[in-house]
């Protein structure tokens, strides 16, 4: 898959310790409601933290309010909250979902959660 030819954790790795700020991020997959992305922090050189980042859109238009999506917005976050990801609120009408993970674990989870998104906010 083209989402996990992206997902080489050696990569991300290096793109961290380049960086300036010891990290680095790949935002995978993205529509109007939500945006999954992956990245890594050198927190410790020696124990690097790998994390998936969910983004949600509770209103994907910024008009009007969508009782439909705010409904399947909080169906996600209920979900993703059920697999430990914390929640924190954002000031652009986002929800910011993070979770830790081992790199071994890192492609899995960002597939679990794809489908989880698309089911929900297909």
């Amino acid at each position: 898959m083209k989402e996990i030819e992206l997902l080489s954790t050696k990569t991300l790795l290096e793109e961290a310790k380049a960086s300036e700020h010891g990290e680095a991020y790949r935002t995978l997959d993205k529509n109007q409601s939500f945006r999954i992305g992956v990245g890594v922090r050198l927190n410790s050189p020696k124990a690097p933290s790998f994390f998936v980042e969910i983004l949600i859109r509770l209103c994907p238009s910024s008009s009007t309010v969508d009782l439909e999506a705010l409904e399947k917005g909080l169906t996600c976050l209920k979900a993703l909250q059920a697999r430990n990801y914390l929640l924190m609120c954002q000031d652009d009408n986002c929800i910011t979902c993070e979770t830790t993970t081992p790199a071994q674990n890192l492609a899995e989870e960002y597939e679990e959660v794809k489908s989880l998104l698309k089911a929900i906010f297909s």
